[in-house]
């Protein structure tokens, strides 16, 4: 099940649905750092692939639970 969450509330660990230039991407992520403006985190695809992204606080972040 897919919900939405507020970045702020991202946790290493969590499932995270993102869209890149490569199309919707499931990570796993590994780190979640909080910053003055926002979040920023990396995490690794099914196929070990890292994206590393940042979302601004209050955004809403698609996390896969299951």
């Amino acid at each position: 099940m897919v919900t939405d969450v507020l970045a702020e509330d991202l946790q290493p660990g969590d499932l995270l649905e993102l869209s890149t230039e490569f199309g919707t991407q499931i990570l796993r992520l590994t780190v979640v750092q909080r910053r003055t403006h926002g979040i920023k985190f990396t995490g690794l695809n099914r196929e070990g692939i890292r994206y590393s992204s940042g979302m601004k606080y209050g955004q809403l972040a698609r996390c896969v639970r299951a």
